[in-house]
């Protein structure tokens, strides 16, 4: 892949080595930023994009690195042990006495 340019795409709070690699034929640093704002528009989860400029020696050069700054930061996870174990029945509800047995009760009792 001589010649070509590698991107970088990784998610809020990820690494760049993390990131998935992508790769182009970017010549200059204009049509990077380019590809960074349309990729960015085109996927709010994306929170940096780098652009590598690959040699025919095998080293390599940065061309572009753009942070989204509208990038949606990620959900946290929810723990399972957090929520209490529900078991498949309904609790009973309490119900409460009318007011005729309220009287009644409050007047057997003399």
């Amino acid at each position: 892949m001589a010649g070509a340019t590698e991107i970088y795409i990784c998610k809020p709070g990820q690494e760049i080595k993390e990131g998935r690699v992508e790769y182009a034929d970017l010549e200059t640093r204009a049509e990077a930023a380019s590809d960074a704002e349309r990729r960015c528009s085109a996927d709010p989860t994306i929170g940096k994009i780098a652009y590598y400029r690959l040699s025919e020696d095998g080293g390599f050069k940065t061309l572009y690195s753009y942070d989204n700054p509208d990038a949606e930061q990620p959900k946290p996870a929810r723990r399972a042990a957090a929520q209490p174990a529900r078991s498949g029945r309904r609790q009973p509800v309490q119900r409460r006495r009318s007011l005729f047995e309220r009287v009644r009760t409050f007047l057997e009792e003399d």
